[in-house]
C-alpha cells in the first residue's frame, strides 16, 4: 500500500527516467507563448523600476545583474528566452541589470535551456525545487506549472473524520489519517466526500523561496488548479475526483490547490488570463492550437477561425467567454 504521494512520486520518477532528452516534447504548458512570456517581462520591468526605497537602493540597483530572477523547472528554455527577449526590447537597461538563473533538477534540462541564452547574463544550478539554500538574493522567482508535478497527499473528510487516499491492489482507498496545524482547520471546511489536494511539498518549497527574496522581492506562480471551494461545489462529487489528478504520458499531475496555499502564506490567486490581459492592456482568448497553449486576441481569433474549429472550438462560444480556464496565477511577496 502507498499513499497518494508515495504512488505520485513513483510514478513520475518512472516516467522522467524513461523520457530522457525527450521528455520536454511531453509538456504542454505556456511556456511557448510569446504573449505569456511578454506580459511577464512588462510586468517585472514595471516593478523593478519602482522597487529600490532609498538612494542607497537606487544606487545599488543600477550594478549589471543586480536584479536575479529563479526560473525553478526551465523545459526546454523557451520561456527564458522569450522572456528575456522581451524584456531588452521592453526596457533595455532593466535587462542589462538582470540575471537569469536557470535551475532544474536535470543537467540536460540546464544544458539545453542555457543553450538557449547566448548573449543574455544568466547562470545555471542543477537542483531539485526545494534545495533553495542554494539560492540568494532573489528579486522574483518564477514556476511555471512545477506545483502540479509535485508530490501531493490527498485527502478526503468525512464527516468529524479526515481521510488519506492511498492506492493498494491497482485500486484507489480510503485510510483514516490523523491532521494537524493549518492543513486539519482546512480540511473543516471542505465538502464532504471530495478529494483534497494537499500540497504540502509545494508549500515547503514556496515558503523556502520566500525566505531567499530580496527586499521588494516576489514569486510568481503559474499552474492549474482550484481558488476556493466553490469552484469544488460546482461539480459533482465523483465528476470532481476523477478530474482532480490525471495521467499525461505515464506523468501524474495534480490539480493545484491555491486555496490551501494562500491561507498558508499569505499573497493574492487570480485567473492567469487576468494577469496577461492587465500586463498587455488587452483582450484575450485563451486557446490550445496544434497542442501548445497561447493567447490570441480578437483579430487573431477571427483570422484563424477555422484552424481553431479544427481543433474543436466553437468560436462564437468562445469569444463569450463562456469556457473557463483552470490556469491561475499567484503572487507572493517577501
Amino acid at each position: 500500500m502507498e499513499t497518494f504521494a508515495e504512488f505520485q512520486r513513483r510514478r513520475n520518477s518512472e516516467f522522467y527516467s524513461s523520457k530522457g532528452g525527450r521528455i520536454y516534447s511531453s509538456f504542454r504548458t505556456f511556456a511557448h507563448s510569446l504573449k505569456f512570456a511578454e506580459a511577464n517581462a512588462v510586468e517585472f520591468a514595471a516593478r523593478v523600476r519602482s522597487t529600490p526605497d532609498s538612494e542607497a537602493g537606487r544606487r545599488a540597483n543600477k550594478r549589471k545583474g543586480k536584479l536575479r530572477i529563479y526560473e525553478i523547472g526551465v523545459g526546454d528554455g523557451s520561456f527564458a528566452l522569450n522572456f528575456l527577449k522581451a524584456l531588452r526590447r521592453i526596457n533595455s537597461e532593466v535587462e542589462e541589470r538582470t540575471t537569469y538563473i536557470l535551475w532544474d533538477f536535470s543537467e540536460k534540462g540546464v544544458e539545453l535551456a542555457a543553450g538557449k541564452l547566448e548573449g543574455f547574463n544568466f547562470e545555471t544550478v542543477v537542483a531539485p525545487a526545494w534545495d533553495w539554500k542554494k539560492m540568494r538574493g532573489a528579486t522574483c522567482v518564477k514556476c511555471n506549472e512545477l506545483l502540479d508535478d509535485l508530490p501531493t497527499r490527498m485527502l478526503v473528510r468525512r464527516g468529524l473524520r479526515a481521510n488519506e487516499v492511498v492506492r493498494e491492489g491497482g485500486k484507489f482507498l480510503e485510510v483514516e489519517t490523523q491532521l494537524d496545524g493549518e492543513i486539519a482547520l482546512f480540511m473543516e471546511g471542505m465538502p464532504e466526500g471530495y478529494w483534497v489536494p494537499a500540497p504540502e511539498m509545494g508549500l515547503e518549497c514556496i515558503l523556502g523561496w520566500k525566505g531567499k527574496l530580496a527586499v521588494g522581492g516576489w514569486i510568481d506562480v503559474f499552474d492549474y488548479g482550484f481558488a476556493d471551494a466553490e469552484g469544488m461545489r460546482m461539480l459533482p462529487r465523483d465528476v470532481w475526483n476523477a478530474a482532480i489528478w490525471r495521467e499525461f504520458s505515464k506523468q501524474v499531475t495534480v490539480d493545484v490547490n491555491f486555496a490551501f496555499l494562500k491561507r498558508c502564506v499569505g499573497g493574492r490567486v487570480e485567473p492567469q488570463k487576468d494577469y496577461v490581459e492587465r500586463a498587455l492592456g488587452k483582450d484575450l482568448w485563451e486557446v490550445d492550437v496544434g497542442g501548445k497553449l497561447d493567447y490570441y486576441s480578437y483579430e487573431e481569433v477571427k483570422k484563424n477561425e477555422k484552424k481553431l474549429e479544427k481543433e474543436g472550438y466553437d468560436v462564437a462560444v468562445l469569444l463569450a467567454g463562456m469556457e473557463k480556464s483552470d490556469y491561475l496565477h499567484m503572487e507572493i511577496r517577501r
